[in-house]
């Protein structure tokens, strides 16, 4: 599952996300921004849904 399913399913499961955004004490403003695509989820949020930020790098020479 992907980091915006994940948080649309802990919305869901708290009612509205001013809900969860409050549970977590993250601003719902920041959180309606994610959802809308306009921020990418931060460390605050990765952390209330249980998740980590991985960025990996690969050779160009490996994707021919």
């Amino acid at each position: 599952m992907d980091a915006l399913a994940r948080l649309e399913a802990a919305i869901a499961a708290d009612g509205s996300a001013a809900a969860w955004a409050a549970r977590v004490g993250i601003s719902s403003a920041y959180v309606s921004d994610v959802r809308r695509g306009v921020r990418q989820p931060g460390p605050s949020v990765l952390q209330a849904l249980g998740l980590q930020r991985v960025v990996s790098y690969r050779d160009e020479e490996a994707r021919s």
